[in-house]
């Protein structure tokens, strides 16, 4: 796990984070408003747009017709570092790759990409495209249109996250990516970057939602806020500001907004909640990992902390009520940590992504949370499998 370990570096010790990813239940194609490849069966889509809407108590993602859409995601990543290109491509074909994560019972896709990659742009190596050459001489926003279009095809909704500034692995509070902005790309370049992604994916309704920026965190010794009104660190004024413009160019994105301390808190929601033109497109977000302090608490104690720090957004008839979804978490050990966050997940029915489906982190280094090996095809763990097959479906 050492590269692991090189993105904790002490600094998720105190931090609680979890992630929403969404699962969806599938419909009759007759509802569906878009036409699937033909290589997927029959009812494997649902009505699109998605939003939210309340169910019980609880606020939910919701589909065309206002019915439960379970998110149950994967990330796939690599485009976001420094290679500029999601990992894979130099193993197996785009369609390839995105038959596999919807044979594993996947319905969505979280996909980071950072800034310096979108105004670069620059043109991806050969090699790691080897096993798709129609993608040689590529730019990368070329391959990333080509790895979006290849996981729609296979019905699988998209949700883009902007994941740091500058090309590479996130997170600590010393890489200077913490807040939305730096010194290269400030607040209007992010802006800028969130709408153009909004509006060049705009004909795609599988292109579902955009998760604005990724765990919020310290950067050169500044701290994110929640609604102090400071522009250089208030998160909620930044995020909400961003989501409106966002909404702006395409009104029926879900707008993702995860919680500062690495995407561990949302407790500022509850007093200065996000304000969007659509509020109904307003999902909250969070993060959380075995190797972090919350989940060495005792089950139910961990249980509390995730709810008073996360999912009490999902509670219908508040100021703060909104759909949640945990944008990451992973292992690659079926230990007791990790079971404290599946057992939350199935008894929360939340909406979840996996971190991640990669079988590398970089070309010729082993991602260990990996859902699959190094060649892109073959299951790392199959008990790792079965335990997100079980929390895919709408749970009772």
């Amino acid at each position: 796990k050492q590269w692991y370990q090189r993105r904790v570096h002490g600094e998720y010790t105190s931090a609680t984070m979890i992630t929403v990813v969404t699962i969806l239940f599938f419909f009759p194609l007759s509802n569906c408003l878009r036409q699937p490849n033909p290589s997927i069966s029959e009812g494997s889509l649902i009505p699109l747009p998605l939003t939210t809407g309340t169910i019980g108590d609880r606020v939910m993602v919701v589909d065309a017709d206002g019915a439960r859409a379970k998110l149950a995601c994967v990330n796939w990543y690599g485009a976001h570092m420094e290679g500029h290109v999601v990992n894979g491509l130099d193993k197996q074909t785009i369609s390839s790759i995105a038959q596999t994560i919807r044979e594993l019972g996947f319905n969505c896709i979280r996909l980071p990409f950072s800034l310096e990659q979108f105004f670069e742009d620059p043109v991806i190596e050969d090699s790691r495209v080897s096993a798709n050459p129609d993608l040689k001489g590529s730019t990368a926003m070329e391959v990333f249109d080509a790895t979006v279009a290849g996981l729609t095809n296979e019905g699988l909704i998209v949700i883009l996250n902007n994941h740091n500034s500058k090309a590479g692995w996130c997170c600590s509070e010393q890489d200077g990516e913490g807040l939305w902005y730096t010194h290269d790309y400030p607040e209007d370049m992010w802006i800028q970057a969130l709408t153009s992604m909004a509006e060049r994916y705009s004909g795609n309704p599988m292109v579902a939602g955009i998760d604005l920026r990724n765990e919020l965190r310290k950067a050169h010794g500044h701290a994110p806020t929640w609604g102090d009104g400071n522009a250089k660190t208030d998160w909620a004024m930044a995020a909400e500001k961003a989501g409106n413009l966002v909404l702006d160019v395409n009104p029926n994105l879900l707008i993702l907004i995860e919680g500062t301390e690495y995407a561990g808190n949302l407790e500022g929601a509850r007093t200065h909640p996000i304000k969007l033109s659509h509020p109904a497109q307003l999902v909250y977000s969070g993060h959380m990992y075995p190797f972090w302090w919350d989940s060495s608490l005792a089950y139910p104690e961990f249980k509390q902390r995730i709810e008073d720090r996360q999912t009490f957004v999902t509670e219908a008839g508040q100021s703060y009520s909104a759909a949640y979804w945990m944008g990451e978490f992973g292992t690659g050990d079926n230990d007791e940590a990790w079971g404290k966050i599946i057992q939350y997940l199935e008894e929360s029915d939340s909406d979840w992504s996996y971190w991640a489906i990669d079988g590398y982190s970089t070309p010729g280094e082993d991602e260990t949370y990996g859902i699959l090996q190094g060649d892109y095809v073959t299951v790392r763990n199959p008990w790792l499998v079965d335990q997100l097959k079980n929390i895919m479906p709408v749970l009772p």
